[in-house]
């Protein structure tokens, strides 16, 4: 199959992925290095007829004669840019890491605006939610920002040291929409981590939501069937873990779980992870222990998270199958009464019983419950959810 190919059609992605597929050509910021990590330019898409370039932190971690490493790829969201403390966090984990600023701006000092300094080879800055959709498709920020990304795996890949089949990708918010399309487009990657952000914008009842109504109805359609991430997410074929809050004021949780079922398909390791008390920013974002187990889990065959293989409902008796590889120590139902503004349940949760000689979570629901799911904990305090179920009695 060529790599501009959809695999569920004959139409061709929006991307040419053999150009892509390319290292690209890099440019040393030498002044911008500290130690390990290096500031780099590299080259981008063309923008109304001018070449592009992208800053990005990277590095490459010290490893013994003829080891590979794994390597991550890192999608900032809306307000960040190339985190270099992002990079040294996985650098210092054995990854080989890049992060790359997706709006034309330099990771130095925020002007008075509160904004990263600008550069003079900036492609398309984001512009809200979609408001560009009115432009050609080549002069959106979301057409170069996937483009954007999977260049920066390219240039990982031109490194010899990297075990290429090892590679993934970690978005957080916009960053977290970015990963979960990119997920669904460069198939050479071997595991997606999207935080917050997700597919199905256009359901929301937000701003996203919004920005889709607001648009003429043949736009809305070309711009869900170009840059929402559920249109990728039957070419899907890698572990994902999804990790979210449970009060995100910007990607509900019923649509957030819908991307990880829609994505999961056949794929056993995906996992979700919904944490209380999260909150959203990137700091937040990069925080979970998850993100890290799960990553050493398809490099490096570390422990895995715990999984849960089937979720079913008898009237009011909920019954979770799960596997883990180490004792799972918690279990919760957590559930609400009313999910009419999903930005505004709230969720009440009591202890869930453990079967662990059949690998069963049991609990019985509430009366009036109308959306419900199970967290399981195992001994290092990890955490994995079942998917949002919604009830009727």
């Amino acid at each position: 199959m060529e790599p501009n190919k959809r695999n569920d059609s004959n139409h061709s992605l929006p991307w040419n992925l053999a150009t892509l597929y390319q290292s690209p050509r890099v440019f040393p910021v030498p002044d911008m290095d500290e130690g390990d990590i290096k500031g780099i330019f590299y080259e981008g898409l063309s923008y109304q007829g001018r070449a592009t370039r992208i800053f990005a932190y990277y590095a490459i971690p010290e490893s013994t004669l003829d080891a590979k490493v794994p390597g991550i790829v890192l999608v900032h969201g809306g307000g960040g840019t190339a985190f270099k403390e992002w990079v040294r966090m996985w650098v210092d984990r054995g990854y080989a890491a890049i992060a790359m600023d997706l709006e034309g701006h330099v990771a130095t000092l925020k002007n008075s605006d509160g904004v990263w300094s600008g550069h003079d080879w900036s492609g398309p800055s984001r512009h809200g939610e979609f408001a560009d959709f009115a432009l050609p498709m080549e002069d959106q920020w979301m057409y170069h920002a996937v483009a954007d990304v999977i260049l920066a795996h390219s240039f990982l890949r031109s490194f010899d040291i990297l075990d290429k089949d090892k590679i993934g990708v970690n978005g957080i918010s916009w960053g977290g929409i970015v990963a979960s399309l990119v997920a669904g487009v460069d198939n050479r990657l071997s595991f997606a981590i999207p935080v917050y952000g997700c597919g199905y914008l256009f359901e929301a009842n937000n701003q996203y939501g919004e920005s889709f109504a607001k648009m003429p109805p043949e736009y809305a359609r070309k711009t869900k069937q170009l840059w929402d991430p559920s249109a990728y997410f039957d070419r899907i074929s890698i572990p994902m873990l999804w990790v979210n809050w449970s009060h995100d004021p910007h990607f509900p949780l019923h649509l957030f779980s819908r991307s990880y079922q829609a994505a999961q398909r056949c794929v056993n390791q995906s996992s979700l992870s919904i944490h209380f008390g999260l909150r959203h920013s990137h700091k937040a974002g990069w925080k979970p222990q998850e993100i890290y187990v799960f990553a050493d889990q398809i490099t490096r065959e570390g422990q895995a998270l715990p999984q849960v293989l089937r979720q079913e409902v008898n009237e009011t008796h909920v019954k979770v199958e799960f596997t883990s590889e180490l004792p799972v120590m918690k279990a919760e139902l957590c559930y609400s009464f009313d999910t009419s503004n999903w930005f505004e349940v709230e969720w009440f949760n009591k202890p869930a019983y453990i079967d662990s000689d059949f690998n069963h979570i049991h609990a019985i629901l509430e009366d009036g419950t109308c959306a419900y799911f199970i967290q399981i904990t195992d001994e290092r305090g990890c955490l994995v959810s079942s998917p949002i179920q919604c009830v009727s009695f």
